[in-house]
């Protein structure tokens, strides 16, 4: 039976696939941003044009394939093949993107939340590859989660288990792109960074970020923020200092309704270090009960920006640790 599988991770801002082996090595990869804010015609076209690159570069066929598997950022029923919506690309209704793929492509596809593939590849492959509970969590585009319990993937009764972004952390407060407020993705995530930069520099505040939009506030986004703030930016510290106590309130409720071993920290904003991580922690440790302050080990993601691919791929890949998880030693907890 073939080990290949191609992973394809469709986020807010860009499509990564690649072709990936058992054992969860990339043989081949491609990254387009020509979606971004594209309707779904245009994401599939994107998809497909990927999948051809990635399996040419790798020499190889169809048939060599196990099947695909597509992590999508935004709320997915993986059971129907459905995309229900999303947050980050305009226009998904209850698309039927695994049927629609996979007539496209001609193989097998698996459709699931970007966030529940990336937490079977830190689970099954990286940083929490011991554990038998386990959250991943996304800082990026947008912000979300996967949950690992008792060894399995939990997708929930419609497959939208895991939407941390969308609890509500303050009921009257800021609009959030879902169309509610006070969700705690209306302060953590990329979108969220640019929104709160832009009203600092319209209330005429001195920071690097005016000269570095050009006179353009919609082209700031999380990336440029964080370049700000390693500048020393005051504005851009004080930004992410300001979204790193969110996210550590965020994760209070992670630890105090599941409980898990390990949580593991990814998405493209999570290597901003001690200046989001600090404000984060001692959140998360003033927002739980004293008996929960130091129950999880709290890691950055082992495969970084491709965890998407991998998590991908590790839909339709068998897990190599299933008979091993039955036996498997806990995570050392910290001193």
């Amino acid at each position: 039976m073939s080990e290949y599988a191609v992973g394809i991770d469709i986020g807010g801002t860009k499509i990564a696939a690649g072709v990936v082996d058992g054992q969860a090595h990339i043989l081949s990869r491609c990254e387009t941003k020509e979606h971004s804010g594209q309707p779904p015609a245009v994401v599939i076209e994107a998809v497909v044009r990927a999948f051809q690159a990635v399996l040419q570069a790798a020499g190889m066929e169809r048939d060599d394939l196990v099947g695909v598997g597509v992590g999508f950022a935004g709320h997915t029923n993986g059971r129907e093949g459905l995309v229900l919506t999303s947050s980050n690309l305009p226009a998904w209704d209850r698309m039927p993107l695994r049927d629609v793929l996979s007539g496209r492509l001609g193989v097998p596809v698996v459709l699931d939340n970007d966030c529940n593939a990336a937490a079977l590849a830190e689970h099954r492959y990286g940083a929490g590859r011991e554990s038998r509970h386990m959250v991943y969590v996304v800082f990026s585009t947008g912000v979300g989660a996967g949950i690992i319990i008792d060894g399995h993937l939990y997708r929930g009764h419609t497959g939208t288990a895991g939407e941390v972004g969308h609890t509500v952390v303050d009921v009257d407060g800021r609009m959030c792109s879902c169309g509610k407020r006070g969700c705690l993705m209306a302060w953590v995530c990329g979108m969220a960074l640019a929104e709160l930069a832009g009203e600092r520099i319209r209330a005429g505040e001195d920071t690097l970020l005016r000269e570095m939009a050009g006179g353009d506030l919609g082209s700031i986004n999380g990336e440029m923020v964080a370049h700000a703030a390693r500048r020393r930016d005051r504005v851009a510290r004080e930004l992410i200092q300001l979204t790193g106590k969110y996210l550590g309130v965020g994760l209070s409720t992670v630890v105090q309704v599941l409980n898990p071993e390990v949580i593991v920290i990814g998405g493209g904003l999570a290597h901003m270090g001690s200046l989001l991580m600090d404000p984060c922690l001692q959140a998360l440790r003033e927002n739980v009960h004293p008996v929960l302050a130091d129950s999880a080990l709290i890691v950055p993601s082992h495969f970084g920006e491709d965890v998407g691919i991998v998590g991908g791929a590790a839909l339709v890949l068998p897990d190599p640790w299933s008979v091993k998880r039955t036996t498997a030693a806990p995570v050392p907890k910290k001193e």
